[in-house]
């Protein structure tokens, strides 16, 4: 390009293909909805409402909306929403992760313990989360050369805020992991593998390496790619957390355990289910 010095034509193309994978990224997104919509309107859309189809479609339709100012953004070359798009991510990536400590913790029987850990990392992770994206908006300015956010050094807030992030998905997969085990020396081999497919398991341990994948890239790759990590988390944990909350629904379906009036997913602990009905029916309801 005319007119532009190698530094500025290396950050040229390091926007570009933020500009590319961006786009790819929603093209991902857009498959998996139209892929996923006949399961989505059997088990969410005609359940009823709930925490978990409260955050499946936060989670599921929110990303549609930052995508695709990411992805236009990227594409134009301006950064007016770039806040917005990082917010916005970090948010949806706390409430997909918050459906993976929920099932856990009804994997568990709704264990207060199991609650407490849960409730405490998340809101410590997520303090971390927090900081690190505003701390990163902070870095962040509007490149002469390209007309668009470059980021020129690599963000130690941005790498401390991937780390809190694997920090949470690591609690769960090890709290997934032991429940296994536990289930594993209680049983057989066949009880774990049942409780691995039924319970959707495998989501977990799918979300974890894809985490360590993409912190991997951040760290290799040159800092101008910084922003490139928005679009891959955003995306693939919106998609295999909606895709865990769909398969645990059809498995319990086809097995028959799904009850309505019983619903399994309905994760708030039994004591606040208490209280909530409690202040319903105008009954006072003390605890000791």
């Amino acid at each position: 390009m005319p007119g532009l010095q190698p530094p500025d034509l290396e950050a040229k193309r390091e926007v570009t293909i933020v500009a590319y994978i961006t786009v790819s990224f929603l093209a991902l997104f857009i498959y998996d909805w139209f892929t996923s919509l006949t399961q989505e309107v059997t088990h969410i859309w005609h359940s009823r409402w709930g925490v978990i189809k409260l955050l499946y479609l936060w989670t599921r339709y929110v990303p549609f909306i930052v995508m695709i100012i990411a992805a236009q953004e990227n594409i134009s070359g301006v950064c007016n929403h770039q806040a917005f798009t990082t917010v916005s991510a970090g948010l949806i990536i706390g409430i997909s992760d918050l459906i993976l400590l929920l099932r856990t913790y009804s994997i568990f029987n709704k264990s207060r313990k199991v609650l407490a850990v849960i409730f405490l990392s998340w809101i410590a992770l997520s303090a971390i989360g927090i900081w690190g994206v505003f701390s990163f908006q902070s870095q962040s300015f509007p490149n002469d050369s390209t007309s668009s956010c470059f980021v020129p050094q690599r963000s130690q807030p941005t790498l401390i805020a991937f780390f809190a992030l694997l920090g949470g998905e690591s609690v769960t997969s090890l709290l997934t992991a032991w429940k296994t085990l536990e289930i594993y020396r209680k049983s057989h081999f066949g009880q774990a593998l049942s409780t691995i497919y039924h319970e959707g398991l495998f989501y977990y341990f799918m979300i974890l390496p894809t985490e360590i994948a993409i912190i991997i890239v951040f760290l290799s790759s040159p800092p101008g790619f910084q922003s490139l990590m928005d679009s891959p988390l955003t995306v693939l944990h919106s998609i295999l957390c909606c895709k865990l909350v769909l398969h645990v629904r059809q498995a319990h379906a086809k097995r028959g355990s799904w009850v309505e009036d019983e619903d399994s997913d309905d994760v708030l602990p039994a004591f606040v289910i208490e209280g909530f009905e409690a202040y319903y029916a105008k009954r006072p309801q003390y605890y000791v």
